[in-house]
């Protein structure tokens, strides 16, 4: 069993035995285990769980917009459709309406946008090294304010980034924008230094701009609220899916020994960072 087929095994069970709730290839692009990332690509996964339903560790649990999955005898319930006219007779719908919220935020944010040749020159600073298989260059993640962020360039010189921060949302006033925008303008800048170092003598290619951070594109993020108050109760997990296969997940979240029931929904604006704020603060959710 290779290191990654460690990692994997203990990520899903943190996800079903922990979060409560199945897991997806969307929780395998990039994760951490013991201090130390690892992520995979799509073919990696399938493959890796295709062996694992054949040795009787994983079972699909059921399949929306995607294929979702859990340990070998952990049941979740499919993802649900909902029946508006039933709804508000369902004691989940009457615990939200009682249920005081945190703002509105977003957490576990990919990235993305294009710069040509970048990868290219990246490939001649041995401090970035590629990977073997993928060959994508990744940069080593950072933290800041309790946000950790991931920036992997590929070879078709798309690059992506990933702002995991689901321990503390970054809610959608001001002050939590400043704290976004200031992350991605970092990323920025760390990128275009590199870039503004490596001469044209180098690596035979010329250096380009990396793109304003306001005009990436948003390809994912989780969208949602918090309670403001803690839940003493067993832990649980529920999924509708709504329009477009919008999931929208109701489930326990344990902050430092402390529960809370958090609401969210897994959405992909394709916008940019600026279209995809603006939307979101005109619009109001719950």
């Amino acid at each position: 069993m290779t290191k990654l087929d460690e990692a994997m095994l203990q990520h899903m069970s943190y996800l079903v035995l922990s979060e409560n709730r199945p897991f997806s290839y969307s929780d395998f692009t990039w994760f951490k285990v013991d201090q130390n990332e690892h992520g995979m690509k799509h073919g990696t996964f399938r493959n890796k769980i295709s062996k694992l339903i054949k040795d009787g560790q994983v079972e699909v649990c059921y399949y929306s917009s995607c294929a979702f999955y859990t340990l070998k005898g952990f049941k979740f319930g499919k993802a649900m459709t909902p029946n508006h006219t039933v709804v508000h007779n369902d004691p989940i719908y009457k615990m939200l309406q009682d249920l005081p919220l945190d703002k509105q935020s977003i957490h576990d944010i990919r990235l993305r946008f294009r710069v040509p040749n970048i990868w290219k020159i990246f490939s001649f600073n041995t401090n970035f090294p590629s990977n073997k298989r993928s060959k994508d260059i990744v940069i080593p993640s950072w933290n800041k304010n309790n946000a950790i962020v991931r920036t992997m360039i590929h070879k078709t010189d798309l690059v992506s980034v990933i702002v995991a921060c689901s321990l503390e949302p970054i809610p959608l006033d001001v002050n939590g924008i400043i704290r976004f925008f200031t992350l991605l303008a970092i990323v920025q800048e760390k990128l275009q230094t590199v870039l503004d170092s490596a001469t044209a003598i180098n690596c035979g290619e010329k250096c380009n701009t990396i793109p304003e951070y306001r005009t990436w594109l948003i390809s994912m993020w989780h969208f949602g609220r918090d309670a403001l108050v803690e839940y003493v109760g067993e832990k649980f997990s529920i999924t509708v899916e709504c329009a477009q296969h919008i999931l929208t997940r109701l489930y326990v979240k344990e902050f430092s020994g402390i529960k809370k029931i958090r609401i969210e929904r897994q959405e992909y604006p394709q916008k940019t960072l600026t279209d995809a704020i603006d939307e979101k603060l005109k619009n109001s959710f719950y």
